[in-house]
């Protein structure tokens, strides 16, 4: 397959009228006629010359893949027009300034050295009056290494603002998962709670009607308990309460006909609302998973909060023990849980499950 070259950089309008400015020095090169009126052949080579290093200069604005080609090619006219009574020094300071966008620096920085030095051996060799050729030794040194260092800044910049935007897409991707796990825990929970209360009502229909409309308005309040959490999970206002989450995962577990046993250790008090958010989102899921999968007849909650300030939340059931897939729920537990500081231990027997979530003192913060 034949491969396609990369379009040209181009510069952009600003730096393009920029690099046109450039140009007014060129006028330098017809200063010596000021004071003498130059012969026809020094006009005739001048025009001629001016005109070549107007079509490297614009081929150099065109493209930026042969700096050293236009630095060769501005020094080469100055050298052929210092019989002809011009300032043809100025020429090797556009060289410069051509060489000084080479890559890389260092290369760029012997090119630099490199045409001062054949002007200067140049101006020598020839006999040329020596402020001809020392001042634009000075100046090209000047201009280049000025736009070495400008052009270092440039490529700095860009590299910056490509950082940049590889940060604000890692932030993007970041909140995206974030919004999916909550979101997964959310509707997860939720969607298993409607299911269990829809089953309750339908069977107590033909038994206890007042029963089963108590079943549906209980329903009725979850599904705009859950709207409201799913709006607050998408902007990031996550301010669940724990003690709130503890009584809702009671009413779950006992509408699934699984007793519930909660524990509560010294009384867990925090200030920090993304830290407990943390720990209820935590609850939340394994509860989800002690009614989805274990088929348990008792459940286990037990909240404790340690005198350095530690909190724990284990959640153990009776049912289906064995080997445990980790699932996108209990990864994006571990991985809420980590990103906070914390850990989640998963314990697994004939027995049933334990899981165990700890958040140290202190974390939460960086969740």
């Amino acid at each position: 397959m034949r491969k396609v070259a990369p379009p040209e950089r181009r510069p952009s309008p600003p730096k393009l009228a920029g690099r046109l400015v450039w140009l007014a020095y060129l006028a330098l090169y017809f200063t010596p006629w000021l004071f003498r009126p130059p012969r026809p052949p020094e006009l005739a080579a001048g025009l001629v010359g001016t005109t070549i290093f107007l079509a490297i200069y614009a081929d150099g604005l065109r493209t930026r893949r042969s700096p050293m080609l236009h630095a060769l090619a501005s020094a080469g006219v100055g050298f052929a027009l210092s019989p002809f009574g011009g300032a043809w020094s100025v020429f090797n300071v556009y060289g410069a300034s051509f060489a000084a966008r080479m890559r890389p620096r260092r290369r760029a920085t012997v090119m630099l050295v490199g045409l001062q030095l054949a002007l200067a051996a140049f101006g020598l060799a020839t006999h040329q009056p020596w402020p001809a050729w020392v001042s634009g030794i000075f100046f090209g040194a000047l201009i280049g290494f000025g736009v070495l260092w400008q052009s270092e800044l440039e490529e700095k910049n860009r590299q910056l603002e490509q950082a940049q935007g590889e940060v604000r897409a890692l932030a993007t991707a970041a909140e995206r998962e974030r919004i999916a796990r909550d979101l997964h825990d959310l509707l997860g929970h939720t969607l298993t709670l409607v299911a269990v209360k829809a089953d309750l009502a339908q069977r107590l229909c033909d038994r206890d009607l007042d029963a089963a409309r108590r079943e549906m308005q209980e329903l009725a309040a979850i599904a705009r308990d859950a709207l409201v959490e799913v709006r607050t999970a998408v902007v990031g206002m996550k301010g669940a309460s724990l003690a709130a989450e503890v009584e809702r995962a009671q009413r779950a577990l006992s509408a699934a006909g699984v007793q519930v046993q909660v524990q509560v250790r010294n009384q867990v008090v925090d200030g920090d609302p993304q830290r407990e958010a943390v720990i209820t989102m935590a609850l939340r899921e394994a509860v989800t998973n002690v009614i989805r999968h274990a088929h348990a007849r008792v459940c286990t909650i037990g909240v404790e909060s340690t005198p350095d300030g530690e909190m724990k939340l284990s959640v153990t059931d009776d049912g289906r023990g064995g080997a445990v897939a980790e699932g996108f729920g209990l990864s994006g537990m571990r991985i809420r849980l980590e990103a906070a500081g914390g850990s989640l231990r998963v314990e697994s027997g004939r027995e049933g499950l334990q899981l165990t979530a700890s958040l140290p003192a202190g974390a939460g913060r960086r969740a």
